[in-house]
């Protein structure tokens, strides 16, 4: 069971994250693969000694409307809309992989939205912006503007949501690019927040699934990837690895890195030595390939069943899909040997699979030798999935639904268990990809999420959470995810948004006491 998060690159008219919850009917009563029973593997290993507990993060997408400040240049995660008699999403064909606007037709202006600063919320706040090129630049929803060539300056009122770099004429010849807005006595060669930077240092991993956009699954064409030097990060092909590698050395992490399930062996090869090469070598990369392949509604899923068909790998779809995605795993993860083959425990290559489905993941691990490719078995451990499933459950007292919460802790930990039974009879690790509440919701209380989720009763049930998988499993769980607004029927962050007070977010307060008490 999992959420679905539509990450599209939103217009400036539409800054909202769209969510929606499907439970995988794969897993539903009465399938002839459903029956969650675990072959032993024909040789068992010594299972590996409990691991010592850690504490990761998943990331937000790198866009404005996440309300996460993760670069100083607040255009990095901006989105471009056309202007012309109404607002649309400008097309990504009129883009060059920088994120410059190649030209504008006539009576068209162009508005790129830029991500919020912290300080902004609480008075007047001045920022600068800075480009090359000619033509005329102007805001939208910004105050005080004084522009002068190459440059405008203006005020962020703790009034405006959104404020928008504006484009009117721009020289195709010579166009506006090279586009950087941040505050202005900001450090003008800081890549990253400070702020944000030291919330990750708390933390062991960081995963940048979402920083990929490998939900997308349109990324893996080494010479179409996002440049290092695109001042616009969020791209359809996701961030570039420069910043994440740069990121994770920054805030002292492990990163987790989803490599695209289309990569073809020149991006796999270009990525892994990239990372091997400027990764700071006390940290250990953990990858994986792409993300939930087990979940039909991701596009890589679907992909990875067709293609099993059409290789005639099972006669059952989902053992095909399953057998294929082992095998583009051993595929990608040979080549992370390859490159990796000085410091072989610099790595951890991971499979992962449903938590409410264990069996599943077995038509992967048992084929050929996956097992001899693979460090981790994984799976996303959500609670309170199904609390909240009745449109019809009285919301006015929240008493019965954080009892029914708590009450869902154990029913996670129990199909992770098999996972932790599979990995155990490898010799492999078990770790979570993905963890945290999943409540989700569809009736008529619109305030009912936020009231669930500013309840400190909700940070008391990531700590029995939390608590269980140190005292049950031990190891890296990753939980999901960093940042994003409070939606009506569901909501995953630990924050609202960048520079929330710590008393205002219960679940992240939770989390940061829970690592602060684990031994150093």
């Amino acid at each position: 069971m999992r959420r679905l998060a539509v990450l599209g690159l939103a217009g400036a008219a539409c800054a909202a994250l769209v969510a929606v919850t499907r439970y995988d009917k794969m897993s539903a009563p009465g399938t002839s693969f459903g029956d969650n029973v675990i072959a032993a593997p024909a040789t068992a290993a010594a299972p590996l000694p409990k691991q010592k507990t850690a504490f990761g993060i998943n990331l937000s997408t790198v866009a404005y409307w996440t309300a996460e400040r993760s670069f100083m240049n607040l255009a990095a995660g901006g989105g471009w809309s056309s202007i012309m008699g109404g607002w649309s999403e400008m097309p990504a064909s009129r883009l060059d992989p920088r994120g410059t606007v190649l030209s504008l037709r006539s009576g068209e202006q162009a508005a790129l939205a830029l991500t919020r600063p912290p300080r902004s919320y609480d008075a007047d706040l001045a920022v600068r912006c800075t480009y090359k090129g000619q033509g005329k630049v102007a805001g939208v929803a910004t105050f005080n503007l004084r522009a002068s060539p190459g440059r405008i300056d203006f005020t962020w009122r703790p009034d405006v949501r959104t404020a928008y770099f504006k484009i009117e004429e721009t020289n195709p010849a010579d166009p506006i690019r090279a586009i950087d807005c941040r505050e202005a006595d900001a450090d003008p060669r800081a890549l990253f927040d400070p702020a944000f930077v030291k919330e990750l240092s708390a933390y062991k991993a960081v995963r940048f699934m979402d920083w990929s956009l490998a939900n997308l699954n349109e990324a893996g064409d080494w010479s179409r990837r996002t440049p290092a030097d695109a001042f616009i990060q969020q791209s359809r092909q996701g961030v570039a690895v420069e910043h994440m590698v740069a990121l994770a050395n920054q805030a002292g992490v492990d990163p987790w890195f989803t490599l695209p399930w289309k990569a073809d062996a020149v991006y796999v090869a270009s990525f892994a030595r990239y990372v091997h090469e400027h990764l700071d070598p006390k940290r250990t990369a953990y990858i994986e390939v792409g993300n939930e392949i087990w979940n039909l509604d991701f596009p890589a899923a679907r992909q990875a069943r067709d293609e099993g068909v059409k290789l005639r790998l099972s006669a059952d779809e989902n053992e095909a899909r399953m057998r294929r995605y082992a095998q583009r795993s051993i595929e990608v993860f040979t080549i992370w040997e390859q490159v990796y083959a000085d410091r072989p425990k610099g790595i951890v290559r991971i499979l992962s699979g449903q938590n409410a489905w264990p069996g599943l993941v077995e038509y992967a691990l048992n084929y050929k030798d996956m097992v001899k490719h693979i460090d981790a078995l994984s799976s996303a451990l959500y609670f309170a999935q199904t609390v909240l499933a009745d449109p019809k459950t009285p919301t006015a007292d929240l008493g019965p639904i954080f009892t029914a919460i708590d009450a869902s802790i154990p029913e996670t930990f129990k199909t992770a268990r098999q996972f932790k039974q599979m990995a155990d009879a490898r010799g492999l690790r078990y770790i979570g990809y993905e963890g945290g509440q999943h409540a989700t919701y569809n009736g008529p209380d619109k305030t009912l999420m936020e009231r669930l989720n500013r309840d400190p009763r909700m940070g008391a049930a990531y700590r029995r959470f939390l608590t269980g998988w140190d005292r049950e499993f031990g190891d890296l769980l990753m939980l999901y995810h960093s940042t994003s607004p409070i939606g009506t029927t569901m909501h995953f962050g630990m924050a609202e948004r960048s520079g929330q007070p710590l008393s205002e977010t219960p679940k992240r307060k939770a989390v940061l006491d829970a690592i602060g008490e684990l031994p150093r």
